[in-house]
């Protein structure tokens, strides 16, 4: 199988399962800039009137340096800049349901402790859809006023439909008969990434931030077919995406804090483990099958609420080829 997503801020594969953990991770993935997407550290400070000194003091009511220490490096440098860097520390919880298209160029069956046959004459996969939808939270920390690393874990499940038909004959490969297997899995997720984070104001007297992200994460999906594969490794996925955006105050609320508000489009890149090995249940063959994507990259647009210092709430959307929603709450402190 994603990912991820699914990052923040949003997660596969065996011939169908494979697809899966991608998803998985996408989930995941897509999740990161829940907790240091737009908004957050560099990117999204906000104006700051005060200036620090090299110890911890308090200005203003708020504290100069964070009680856990971070970032390690560049806040007193941010804040002498104008920048009031949020809280380092957060924790996120996310939803992430999307659906994704793959292909089995190769896959070769054999019995156990023989030599695998190419069955590509045979019979040929010529179509894998996976639906996913993970469940994932994520603990992550702004180190530097420009880097946030995280850890992510959560749980997956979904379903893969393979379109099977026979390969010994070209035009029986889309006029013959056709079959259907679906495959169900679930499976718990980790991971590890990190993001980059830049911003400016284009009007110094405004609040307004023009941000960039960039963010790069690594899941490992344990998989379970529900019986149908057995002695299947972890799936490994990588996720590279993008994201340009604004960041505007809405309202200024004594209450709740400053309300701020993010809108952003990026992309993303999936880079699923090409090669999947197992055996399957019940029926003694071993089977290598090669799955790649039908398109690794897809367009991201999305947006998020922040209220006060503390509390955020992130939607994001993909469109293309693969297609997902993610929805996260994130509490920063």
């Amino acid at each position: 199988m994603n990912w991820s997503h699914r990052k923040g801020i949003p997660q596969p594969k065996h011939t169908t399962g494979d697809v899966g953990i991608s998803r998985s991770i996408l989930v995941i993935a897509s999740l990161y800039f829940a907790l240091g997407g737009p908004g957050s550290g560099a990117a999204s400070a906000q104006s700051a009137s005060d200036k620090p000194t090299s110890r911890p003091a308090l200005v203003g009511g708020e504290e100069v340096a964070h009680w856990s220490g971070m970032p390690i490096w560049g806040a007193k440098e941010a804040r002498e800049h104008g920048f009031e860097l949020p809280p380092p520390l957060g924790v996120s919880a996310n939803i992430f349901s999307e659906s994704a298209n793959f292909r089995v160029p190769k896959l070769t069956i054999g019995g156990h402790g023989g030599g695998l046959l190419d069955i590509d004459n045979l019979v040929r996969v010529t179509h894998v859809k996976v639906e996913e939808t993970a469940w994932t939270s994520r603990l992550d920390s702004w180190v530097l006023p420009f880097l946030d690393l995280y850890a992510i874990g959560g749980y997956v499940n979904g379903r893969g439909d393979v379109d099977l038909r026979p390969g010994m004959f070209p035009i029986l490969r889309s006029h013959g008969p056709k079959y259907d297997l679906k495959l169900e899995y679930q499976g718990p997720t980790v991971g590890l990434g990190g993001t980059l984070a830049a911003g400016f104001r284009p009007v110094k007297e405004r609040p307004t931030i023009v941000f960039g992200l960039a963010d790069l994460n690594f899941t490992r999906t344990f998989l379970d077919f529900k019986h149908v594969v057995t002695s299947l490794p972890g799936v490994d996925v990588m996720v590279f995406s993008t994201r340009l955006g604004v960041r505007e105050r809405i309202l200024t609320n004594p209450a709740l804090g400053d309300l701020h508000v993010s809108l952003w489009g990026g992309c993303m890149y999936q880079g699923v483990q090409e090669i999947m090995a197992g055996s399957v249940q019940n029926v003694g063959l071993n089977f290598r099958a090669n799955v790649e994507a039908v398109n690794p990259w897809n367009t991201l647009i999305g947006g998020r609420l922040e209220i006060g210092k503390h509390a955020v709430l992130t939607i994001e959307a993909g469109l293309g080829d693969r297609k997902s929603l993610m929805l996260e709450a994130a509490f920063r402190f």
